[in-house]
């Protein structure tokens, strides 16, 4: 079906009301965190746990969103490289929902512009939705209201230039060292999703240095992801690695193509199961001494990604792992979820009715 079909009044009303709620919401958000700095001369941890629980208010609206316009669940796949206590259990042993250590380092493919949405919400399902940093471009720092609240929240904006880049990423992941805060941070080392120009030029890159093409992921881009794991130290100790599939998508499929964030919330055309495998690697073991050992320590790790989308493509499925367990993404209490943000800007009230007040005595009076 032709998207211009899809777009319905209905679908219309959708996409004006997901926008407006989302921007409404980050306002809120934005003004929740300036509150929280009247923590910070008393104690910087607590500056840093409120920002943290500002955050996961913020999500609670996607998690929302995604429930009520693209309903789906995960299919979480754990590699036998996890740790076995990993995946939580009821008292029959059946698999109820998974845990992750408070800080650690997460890469991904990047199929589809929503991906990063989506691993948040993999951090939500772990209760960890309020510790995300994500690696975005350098312009979404100027974005009205998202950006100034990323920044707050201490989101890494990069100009894609390594001379440049390197003291704001060094400098951003020392403060999270410095404080302990717990932390997701979030890198795709392809860099950008799939398309056919980026497809283009990662079989040229591949062709020139002699090496094969992936066919469902781009080739990943070493240089930054070794200067972060260099900066991290064994701070924290360990890399996840994701690989996403989503229903829906066939191999011979531009996935970006099938799924926007405008189809998912306003179009009803979204993936109704999100397969995530996860794996991990130990930080202070990968080979960070040499450039190249490390530059071919990722390609292979992204060849077995890409074997493991053939799978997933062929059975509709990742590989067995030490586990595999579905998890809806559902909020508990909706309405306490999201209007807890609200209860927050109580302390406002007494400013607003000074100011009301003093714009009496000084304009109405005069009058």
């Amino acid at each position: 079906m032709a998207t211009a079909a899809l777009w319905t009044p209905r679908a219309t009303a959708k996409l004006v009301f997901t926008n407006s709620a989302v921007f409404i919401h980050t306002c809120a958000n934005l003004f929740c965190q300036f509150l929280a700095f009247l923590l910070l001369p008393f104690s910087a941890a607590a500056f840093h746990d409120s920002l943290a629980y500002i955050l996961r208010l913020w999500v609670h609206l996607v998690a929302g969103l995604i429930q009520c316009f693209a309903p789906s669940d995960f299919v979480l796949t754990v590699d036998s490289s996890c740790d076995e206590r990993m995946v939580q259990r009821n008292k029959q042993g059946d698999a109820t929902g998974i845990t992750f250590p408070k800080r650690i380092l997460v890469t991904s493919n990047h199929q589809i512009y929503a991906d990063w949405l989506y691993i948040w919400l993999v951090a939500f399902a772990a209760n960890a939705h309020g510790s995300m940093k994500i690696i975005l471009k350098h312009s979404l720092k100027y974005l009205p209201v998202f950006g100034l609240s990323m920044t707050i929240v201490d989101f890494i904006f990069l100009k894609r230039k390594l001379a440049v880049d390197k003291e704001t990423i060094v400098n951003n992941l020392e403060r999270s060292k410095r404080h302990k805060i717990p932390t997701w941070l979030l890198l795709f080392p392809e860099g950008t999703v799939i398309s056919e120009s980026t497809r283009e030029r990662s079989k040229a890159f591949a062709k020139k240095n002699d090496m094969n093409d992936n066919r469902f992921t781009l080739l990943p881009r070493s240089t930054g992801l070794k200067l972060i794991l260099e900066t991290l130290g064994d701070d924290p100790e360990w890399m996840y690695d994701f690989t996403i599939g989503y229903q829906g998508v066939k191999a011979t499929d531009i996935p970006e193509k099938v799924y926007t964030i405008r189809s998912i919330f306003s179009l009803g055309v979204f993936p109704k199961k999100i397969h995530v495998y996860i794996r991990r690697f130990r930080i202070p073991d990968l080979p960070l001494h040499d450039e190249k050992a490390f530059a071919n320590w990722l390609f292979d790790r992204w060849a077995e990604k890409d074997e493991m989308l053939a799978h997933y493509y062929d059975k509709g499925q990742f590989p067995d792992g030490r586990d595999r367990l579905q998890l809806p993404i559902r909020l508990k209490n909706p309405i306490r979820d999201i209007g807890m943000m609200y209860v927050l800007l109580l302390p406002y009230i007494p400013f607003c009715l000074l100011a009301y007040k003093l714009y009496n005595m000084l304009f109405c009076s005069a009058s």
